[in-house]
């Protein structure tokens, strides 16, 4: 990308710019931040600090005098030649603004970010800042991702709803399934009440012969609705958004407030700078607590420590697995004596890091033995294959695991993964025998 074309609007852009113009031009640090703050419209940096300041403190100060808590949203893009040939800049990272009416952990719980409609693939990188951990197809793309997050977060705000994260929750909400028509939901809840709400857009013409049927179906489960006058998070104009909620009252109150909240449109023209793909933007709150960020995330390529990096992708780190390859025959045995344990009765933590250990095997095998994906010998180790006689006795299952951890010690070497995958084995050792002690119906 020509970092000619680059205009940045804060004092973290300039910093970022002018690192890269020392690198290009092989100047000293003060003259590139000089020459970066000229770019951006500025004298010099000690003017293009002094003025941006001036301008921060006026958009911490809304038009009704309240103070305002900015929030910035990062989006990097790549488009690549084959998708466009004729494509002048085919990479860059987007900044979008929002000034909210408090603090950005008062929105939304760190937590609960990528569970939120619109806030799918975020992460929040620091208090004031929400930042999209995958590469987006286009520059178009991003911005309406950046849109679509700050619509998001405009919700919240207002409503003071948080998006559903926990089974219990959702539990609570198994009286809504099954409704008719419905289509791009959202799972939120009450904080204070602990009711939950849906948020149903489905489009408009699917659902207008429905409506009767909708109705009636609400009314005998008890359930209440409300259409706001409000856009909705999905597609705005083209799925009219309907509030669901067993709580009369929360959904009114829900309703008032999103009378409130104005239409999040694309911003045109764009009110921010196209940064470089893979720079780190560094917001002004962290910038101010003098707290450096780590590195956006990112592919591994070498080996460390044993184990090798595969997959990955740019904001998604790589897995890892042993790097001595296990030979084919013991993947084959291994994985005859996982399907067997997939079908044995354990606590629910210890059977699913039992199972997830099983999906990383495949991965591995797969891997390590690439030159044969697609064959037999490959495609039913873990998955797949003839049926397996059931493990009945504790004393068929302990034998089953002591045998899986003797096949994963011969096949692979020490390494973080195997011991991983062994603790997993041990964990579900230790539980049988717990069992077997203390008398269970089980047959030994």
């Amino acid at each position: 990308m020509n970092i000619a074309i680059i205009r940045p609007s804060t004092v973290g852009g300039i910093k970022q710019l002018a690192k890269k113009i020392k690198r290009e031009r092989n100047i000293g640090h003060t003259e590139a931040l000089d020459l970066a703050s000229r770019q951006a419209g500025f004298e010099n940096f000690v003017h293009a600090r002094r003025r941006l300041a001036v301008k921060q403190r006026q958009l911490l100060v809304a038009a009704d005098g309240q103070r305002a808590f900015p929030v910035f949203l990062s989006a990097h893009w790549y488009t690549s030649y084959r998708a466009d040939p004729g494509l002048r800049r085919r990479a860059g990272r987007e900044i979008l603004q929002v000034n909210l009416s408090r603090p950005l952990l008062d929105v939304v719980a760190k937590h609960r970010v990528s569970a939120a409609r619109g806030l799918y693939g975020f992460r929040m990188e620091y208090a004031d800042h929400l930042e999209h951990l995958t590469n987006l197809p286009s520059i178009e793309k991003a911005r309406e991702t950046l849109v679509g997050a700050a619509r998001s977060l405009r919700f919240m705000e207002a409503t003071g709803l948080q998006p559903v994260t926990t089974q219990q929750q959702t539990r609570a909400m198994q009286v809504v399934e099954g409704l008719p028509g419905d289509d791009h939901t959202s799972e939120w809840f009450d904080p204070m009440s602990g009711s939950w709400l849906l948020v149903d857009e489905p489009y408009e013409q699917a659902i207008a012969h429905r409506l009767d049927e909708r109705r009636a179906w609400l009314v005998k489960r008890g359930l209440h609705s409300q259409s706001p006058s409000w856009e909705g998070l999905y597609y705005p104009g083209a799925c009219p958004p309907q509030l669901i909620s067993s709580d009369a009252v929360l959904l009114q109150r829900v309703a008032n407030a999103l009378a409130t909240v104005p239409p999040c449109a694309l911003p045109d023209p764009w009110p921010h700078e196209t940064g470089i793909n893979g720079d780190d933007f560094v917001s002004p709150q962290r910038i101010a607590n003098g707290k450096p960020r780590k590195p956006r995330l990112g592919p591994s390529y070498r080996n460390y420590k044993g184990a090798t990096p595969y997959g990955g992708a740019p904001g998604i780190r790589s897995r890892w697995r042993p790097s001595q390859a296990m030979p084919v025959e013991l993947h084959r045995q291994l994985g005859e004596l996982m399907q067997q344990l997939s079908v044995v009765s354990l606590s629910w933590r210890v059977h699913n890091n039992l199972m997830r250990q099983r999906v990383l095997l495949e991965d591995w095998a797969l891997q390590e033995h690439q030159r044969m994906q697609g064959s037999s010998m490959t495609s039913d180790l873990y998955y797949g294959g003839p049926s397996r006689p059931a493990l009945t006795t504790h004393t068929e299952r302990l034998w089953a695991l002591a045998k899986a951890k003797a096949l994963v010690e011969q096949g692979y070497n020490d390494c973080k993964p195997r011991r991983e995958l062994i603790a997993a084995l041990d964990a579900a050792a230790s539980e049988i025998a717990a069992s077997q002690t203390t008398g269970s119906s089980v047959d030994n």
